[in-house]
């Protein structure tokens, strides 16, 4: 496989990461915005509970935490193969 493939298959890897870490920030600020920004009055019934909001904390941390390491590691290796060169 030449060079300039592998870095459009890498490319191609972080965007699919970054899409799917965008959800997650989504939803972990919604979760910041239902816990400190409103009193019981959100503009989506859903945020007015506790454990749904606890837990789109949870989910959006993991999203982001996974899209994170995800983008780090391909940058990584993009940049392996860019100085072997």
């Amino acid at each position: 496989m030449k060079i300039d493939q592998k870095i459009k298959e890498i490319d191609k890897k972080i965007l699919v990461a970054r899409l799917v870490d965008t959800p997650g920030t989504i939803i972990f600020l919604l979760a910041i915005y239902a816990k400190f920004y409103t009193s019981g009055d959100a503009f989506v019934a859903v945020l007015n509970n506790s454990q749904v909001v606890n837990s789109m904390f949870v989910v959006g941390a993991v999203l982001m935490a996974w899209g994170g390491v995800k983008v780090f590691k391909l940058r990584r290796e993009k940049n392996r193969i860019m100085k072997g060169l």
